[in-house]
């Protein structure tokens, strides 16, 4: 079934029914990726919209919000499509049963009554809602007026709020009086600078003068919803001019950026502060593998934390030249204090504060060591640490094409390592290597920690070329050699 043939059905319903929200504002903007986020809005009542798709799967979502969620098959996306986030004003990202539906192939179809809302006395959510028949109500009660069109079945689209034509001039504007639609919901001050990043899009004078004013809001607003807009920020193409402009506004929720910005690396290698620094990084980063790769978010936000301890460490020579001795250790502690705070899953908080650990390795064209290396931290994160590294050089505003040029044959060559262990050409980690632990057992070595000690030191030799990584060879050297034992 179609998206479509939900507005069919309602429409056949007796009921107005309209596409709305982000799948409407990336219609207009011709997008044509696979749209996942299905809003639709209509005059019928939740237990009207549950009796219409009683032979489908529907989610009571948001039911006291007058929301339910039908469940399509994959298939059925809306021809125009892709959203940079959450349309319009929807539901809190999490592992609900729509969240778990999509994973598992079914496209959830958000359907909400038109409604207004009352108080948001925790600046989050509506303390109640009123059902209306005005679509009209039900926009005015949006975010942005480019979150505020409505599309129906035939393509006609309800704009009261002027949305297409900032569409057009590329701008974010609050729908009615900015500082009432922050004060009801602190985090649409993120959304705003998420769009205005996501979409490369200007934020309209009188809106911006009440994201700075309504900033502290942001602290009254839950850790793991800042992080998630927080990831769609940095993965947006105008992301560094954002966090440039609005620094003082993500300050608020990661006030180690204030600490950044201005602070002098009084260094000649270094053109710039701190700060701009690693917003350069960010926006020059590119990930390991072809050009057109997407660059993960935990990269982007690596890359913009990478000098974080800088400030920490900072210390002058005799000539006034500005030092940062042991700044990866200590920028590794800050990402790590960071991340705990906006509650970041484990996997993606350990990665980026490795990134930022080891962003300072002195990569050489040397097979070996880059075998060791992608031993210790594995061939994918090695690539990463390159990729810091490379946007590292590159923000300095000092970078030579000779160190890109040597930078991209070092990635050429962990390429092809990786590329010929797994052909069994080579070995740089321990399960590659020819021999097992089972192996040294069957051998006559006594289990314990010598076994993983023996294979090591065997995984060393055949990494420095002084071991071939047959089985032979190996068993061979463990017999011969008293210090295996």
């Amino acid at each position: 079934m179609q998206a479509a043939e939900i507005l069919q059905r309602l429409e056949g319903a007796g009921h107005e029914a309209y596409l709305v929200g982000g799948c409407v504002r990336e219609a207009l903007r011709a997008e044509s990726a696979a749209y996942t986020d299905l809003d639709v809005t209509t005059d019928a009542l939740p237990e009207e919209v549950r009796e219409i798709f009683s032979d489908m799967a529907v989610i009571e979502t948001g039911l006291k919000h007058g929301t339910v969620t039908v469940l399509l098959p994959a298939a059925a996306a809306f021809d125009n499509a892709g959203d940079a986030g959450n349309a319009g004003d929807a539901g809190d990202a999490g592992d609900g049963p729509a969240d778990r539906a999509q994973a598992d192939g079914r496209i959830p179809v958000e359907i909400t009554t038109y409604r207004t809302d009352g108080e948001y006395s925790d600046g989050r959510h509506p303390d109640q809602v009123r059902f209306v028949r005005s679509l009209t109500e039900d926009l005015a009660r949006r975010d942005f007026t480019v979150n505020a069109m409505a599309m129906d079945l035939r393509g006609e689209i309800r704009d009261p709020f002027g949305g297409q034509a900032d569409l057009q001039e590329k701008i974010i504007r609050a729908v009615g009086e900015p500082g009432q639609r922050f004060r009801e919901d602190g985090l649409r001050i993120l959304r705003a600078l998420r769009f205005a990043a996501a979409l490369d899009f200007e934020i309209e004078p009188a809106t911006e003068a009440a994201l700075f004013q309504c900033a502290p809001l942001l602290k009254n607003i839950s850790a793991e919803r800042i992080f998630v807009e927080l990831k769609k920020l940095v993965s947006g193409p105008a992301a560094g001019r954002v966090v440039r402009r609005y620094t003082e506004i993500l300050g608020v929720v990661i006030p180690e950026l204030l600490a950044m910005k201005g602070f002098a690396q009084n260094n000649p290698y270094h053109k710039y502060d701190v700060l701009e620094h690693c917003i350069r990084a960010m926006e020059v980063i590119h990930a390991p593998g072809p050009a057109a790769t997407p660059v993960p978010a935990y990269l982007k936000l690596a890359a913009l934390f990478h000098d974080v301890g800088k400030p920490l460490v900072y210390t002058e020579d005799e000539e006034g030249i500005g030092h940062f001795y042991g700044h990866p250790g200590a920028g590794a502690a800050v990402v790590r204090r960071i991340l705990g705070r906006l509650k970041t899953d484990r996997a993606t908080a350990q990665r980026i504060e490795t990134l930022v650990r080891y962003h300072d390795l002195v990569f050489q064209e040397d097979e070996r060591l880059l075998k060791r290396w992608m031993n210790r931290y594995t061939p994918e994160v090695l690539l990463e640490i390159l990729a810091i590294k490379r946007a590292d050089n590159i923000a300095t505003g000092n970078v030579s094409q000779e160190l890109l040029d040597k930078f991209d044959r070092i990635e050429g060559m962990i390429c092809r390592i990786r590329e010929e262990a797994q052909r069994g050409q080579t070995c740089f980690c321990m399960k590659d290597l020819a021999v097992s632990g089972r192996d040294l057992l069957e051998a006559g070595i006594p289990e314990g920690p010598g076994i993983g000690r023996i294979l090591q030191d065997l995984l060393d030799q055949v990494i420095d070329g002084s071991l071939p990584n047959e089985k032979t060879a190996l068993l061979r050297a463990v017999e011969n050699h008293s210090d295996f034992r």
